[in-house]
């Protein structure tokens, strides 16, 4: 009985070590940027294979799958989630206190992600369904991904607070 016991605890530190070293070899892929370009060049890229190289702790959702990004195009909260096999998409967000501060973050964005595609891809702006905001949307003829930002109004009974989404993912 020992000698079994022995010999499950080395075959999961085995496998255990095994996974360590295949995280640090896939975190070795990601090359730290910090230029706005280089970092949406990255993730249209890392698109291609579902975000795989940047996915991280999968976190509990009921409908999607999710995991915290490894990478962050801004802030400290951006995620990868899926939904079934077809949609895969990279988002993050910020929050801001005031309407002016959320325009000014959402405006940049726009002339940035304009700036980095090149002029093959077009932006559509246009209203939220869902609420008072407004969404761009950035597409390529010759992409099989697109680009969004998007200016969102929060529920707030105390004070006005607006969120900026990014989103990097299918066409839709």
């Amino acid at each position: 009985m020992k000698n079994l016991t022995k010999l499950c605890l080395t075959l999961s530190s085995v496998l255990l070590s095994a996974c360590v070293n295949q995280n640090a070899i896939t975190q070795k892929k990601i090359v730290p940027v910090t230029n706005p370009c280089s970092k949406i060049s990255l993730l249209i890229k890392a698109h291609d294979d579902g975000f795989e190289q940047i996915k991280m702790t999968k976190v509990q959702a009921r409908v999607t799958n999710t995991w915290k990004a490894k990478y962050n195009i801004v802030g400290d909260n951006c995620h990868v989630w899926t939904l079934g096999n077809s949609q895969t998409t990279y988002s993050c967000n910020i929050t801001a206190n005031d309407r002016a501060t959320a325009e000014n973050y959402y405006q940049k964005a726009q002339q940035t992600i304009q700036q980095c595609l090149g002029e093959t891809w077009q932006m559509t702006e246009q209203p939220r369904k869902a609420d008072n905001g407004r969404k761009s949307i950035f597409t390529n003829i010759d992409s099989q991904v697109s680009l969004s930002t998007h200016l969102v109004p929060l529920d707030s009974l105390f004070s006005e607070k607006w969120a900026i989404y990014y989103y990097i993912g299918n066409p839709n």
